[in-house]
């Protein structure tokens, strides 16, 4: 570059190779879960109670006991208070998504600028009413907004009100239009009609043409007594599709669900399991059923139990759920896979998923007349749209069977139908109702302690597969090693030589159980070596 400025041409070399980022502090939402549940945890009270008995000592000693005494009682206080908070905190943030309320400002502004205004009002209005105490910033922020909130806000609510009034007397939807200074919007209202059909043939719904659901319900609120009634369905209408199960949870009552229906089926109590076990479970299922896929022209795959399964797997760091559901909902339709997943509450990160694997499956959930109370932290999940809980319980009042069903392909809750209850125990009287006889025998076939001693040959099978991958990393590659060895180095070497053990989680567990056992040393940056 004859004749050129070389500070100038430095300056733009560094321009080029700029890392500027101006959406870096944007996260996954499960990353802000995360951060907003260690906000919640951390109340201060250590420092608040040394800080007390460090005032009462002060006070001794420059002789104004009372003085101290009354400090070191306010800070012991203060930190009984902020103890006794932690819990209402975590409860917000683990069962209602509700994060914003205990950020600082710089996370604070990051979380603001990710989801808006209208989500952060959301959830401090909503922390607010639950009485959780809010961080000074978000405070600050929703007095000042709340302020700046339109006059015409409470004009427009009376309008709303007579309008759904005079919708009501004529029973049919109305569409109202904001009239307010601030650009408009047409808003549905969805007025409830009491002689409208309130219910709906969910099982018909879920089985004239197959596609991808997500089926929520806490235990005894029926997604039992729906997946037998369905799947049975699925066989009557499409008698060619295949039925693959992977069922987290061994039950000898609920054995008739699936038993005769299914073509193959894969249990594991994941209750009494560890999470790797959880882990070399489910990704051997999942092979079995791609081949299964292959041979018969696709299937469907039901992932029951699936909170305790994505429980365990995150505790493992096994990524294949979210990695099978995302596959499935975005190209399983040319292959002939579909996929309904069963869980106990509809927030993703509990069932060891993300949003972009759930988000793309339709949400069906149930709740019946003992576990209505729950509805209402379930109101920040982000499959719902917004809803009324007494309406709920109206229609859980209508049912037969005392349940209320959400589908999402409607964005609609409804009064559940009866159901044929397929297992040999009913849940709402808490008793055995089929032949005590095939009670026995199921329980014979699918005894618990049989189930564990299944977890144990698998954990000393996982044990076994363990030493062999550590015996790879350590004596083949690193024994003789002069220099640090890189992650990517270790792999390609474990894939040569230990095909079926290439995949990254199981290499990870291995070195960290080398490091743990401090037979190696380093980490993903700098390498590994022998220590």
């Amino acid at each position: 570059m004859r004749g050129s400025n070389p500070l100038v041409t430095l300056s733009l070399i560094k321009i080029i190779m700029t890392n500027f980022n101006p959406d870096g502090n944007q996260y996954p939402i499960e990353q802000w879960e995360d951060l907003a549940e260690n906000r919640a945890s951390n109340s201060g009270m250590v420092q608040k109670i040394i800080g007390g008995v460090v005032a009462g000592g002060l006070g001794i000693t420059f002789g104004v006991e009372i003085l101290g005494g009354l400090v070191a009682a306010w800070c012991v206080k203060s930190a009984l208070d902020s103890g006794k908070n932690i819990g209402k905190k975590l409860r917000l943030v683990r069962d209602c998504g509700c994060n914003a309320f205990v950020l600082g400002e710089e996370d604070f502004r990051a979380y603001l600028k990710q989801f808006g205004d209208k989500t952060v009002f959301d959830e401090l209005t909503f922390a607010k009413q639950a009485g959780a105490e809010l961080t000074p910033f978000a405070e600050s922020w929703l007095r000042t907004y709340t302020k700046a909130l339109p006059s015409a806000q409470h004009e427009e609510q009376q309008q709303l009100s007579l309008t759904q009034s005079v919708a009501q007397s004529i029973e049919q939807p109305v569409t109202v239009v904001s009239s307010t200074s601030t650009p408009q919007t047409i808003t549905k209202v969805d007025v409830w009609n009491p002689n409208a059909d309130s219910e709906v043939d969910i099982i018909r719904e879920v089985t004239d043409r197959i596609t991808n659901n997500f089926i929520v319900g806490i235990g005894g609120s029926g997604k039992g007594m729906l997946l037998a009634n369905a799947l049975r369905e699925v066989k009557r209408k499409h008698p060619d599709k295949k039925i693959f199960l992977v069922n987290g949870k061994v039950d000898p009552k609920e054995a008739g669900y699936f038993d005769g229906i299914v073509d193959v089926e894969k249990p594991l109590h994941c209750e009494s399991a560890k999470p790797q076990t959880v882990a070399a479970w489910f990704e051997a299922a999942m092979e079995d059923y791609d081949n299964f896929a292959v041979q018969n022209n696709g299937g469907l795959l039901v992932i029951d139990e699936g909170t305790i399964i994505g429980a365990r797997l995150k505790t493992a760091k096994c990524t294949t759920l979210t990695d099978k559901l995302i596959g499935i909902a975005s190209c399983g339709g040319s292959t002939g896979k579909n996929v309904w997943f069963v869980a106990q509450t509809p927030f993703v990160g509990a069932n060891g998923s993300d949003t972009s694997g759930i988000s793309q499956l339709t949400p069906i959930v149930l709740v019946n007349q003992t576990n209505l109370s729950v509805v209402d932290s379930w109101k920040r999940a982000s499959l719902f749209k917004k809803f009324d809980t007494e309406e709920i319980a109206e229609l859980v009042n209508q049912s037969e069977c005392n349940r209320a069903v959400y589908f999402g392909k409607t964005a609609q809750w409804y009064s559940l139908p009866k159901l044929i209850n397929y297992s040999a125990y009913d849940r709402d009287a808490g008793k055995v109702i089929g032949d005590v006889k095939d009670v026995k025998q199921a329980e014979d076939n699918n005894d618990i302690h049989s189930q564990d001693t299944v977890i144990q040959q698998l954990e000393q099978q996982f044990n076994k597969v363990d030493e062999k991958l550590t015996d790879c990393i350590y004596f083949d590659k690193l024994a003789d090693a002069t220099e640090p060895v890189s992650f990517e180095a270790i792999r390609n070497h474990v894939k040569r030589n230990l095909p079926e053990l290439g995949k990254v989680n199981l290499i990870q567990e291995a070195i960290d159980k080398l490091i743990e056992q401090e037979l190696i040393t380093g980490d993903r940056d700098s390498g590994y070596s022998i220590t």
